[in-house]
């Protein structure tokens, strides 16, 4: 929860009108902040890791408020210190694109999972690019297509590949890096509560990369957030 809290509140302060008061709730705390207006870490990778985080949460207004933030400006913010691949603008407009009902989320991770692939991307590891980049991508664009069997067959392939990168060597399985999936997560949780509105829509998945309590939200309205 505080690491949803945390995250959220840079992208509110980093977003909001440069000099403006920003009211943010850290550890159940509510805190008064001042707003930066964007730096270099208002960037695609926060915005998708924040994103991810409020999705598990059922944040519905703290994801939305990230769906607001554009494109253009994760680029121009996140690019002043470091180089991204581009397939990560298209991911973050397919995200957006999907859970505010705009046009064109299927188009968007196309491109996305097109120039995931070692020939097309500009750097990274074919390793990461294979077992980490490519897959998740593959994962929503079933989700995306309202294909219950095929998301289900590409979830549980993508949990495995996870496992396999991070398992693979003694650094990467002392790293935390491999402990949550939370893209995976997160799209466990959206075809969880899909089910309820789609009964053709099954979330048949199971795997301790996925906690059942967030999974089925049955924490919800322990906290105040």
């Amino acid at each position: 929860m505080t690491a949803m809290q945390v995250t959220h509140a840079l992208f509110a302060l980093t977003t909001a009108p440069e000099g403006t008061e920003v009211e943010c709730v850290i550890d159940r705390k509510p805190q008064h902040l001042t707003a930066t207006g964007p730096l270099y870490h208002t960037s695609a990778s926060n915005s998708t890791q924040a994103f991810f985080l409020a999705v598990t949460r059922r944040e519905q207004g703290r994801w939305q408020e990230l769906c607001q933030v554009s494109v253009n400006l994760l680029r121009e913010a996140g690019e002043r210190q470091v180089r991204y691949n581009p397939y990560i603008y298209h991911w973050v407009a397919a995200l957006q694109a999907f859970m505010t009902n705009r046009p064109g989320p299927v188009d968007e991770i196309t491109a996305a999972m097109e120039l995931a692939t070692p020939e097309r991307a500009e750097f990274g590891s074919a390793e990461n690019l294979n077992k980490l980049v490519f897959p998740q991508r593959e994962a929503f664009l079933k989700f995306a297509q309202r294909d219950s069997a095929r998301f289900n067959d590409s979830l549980a392939n993508r949990l495995r590949l996870f496992r396999d990168y991070h398992t693979s060597d003694e650094e990467r399985a002392r790293s935390l890096d491999g402990t949550v999936p939370f893209g995976l997560l997160a799209l466990a949780c959206m075809a969880y509560d899909r089910s309820f509105h789609e009964p053709n829509f099954r979330l048949e998945v199971e795997s301790d990369y996925l906690p059942k309590h967030i999974v089925e939200r049955t924490w919800y309205g322990e906290f105040p957030t």
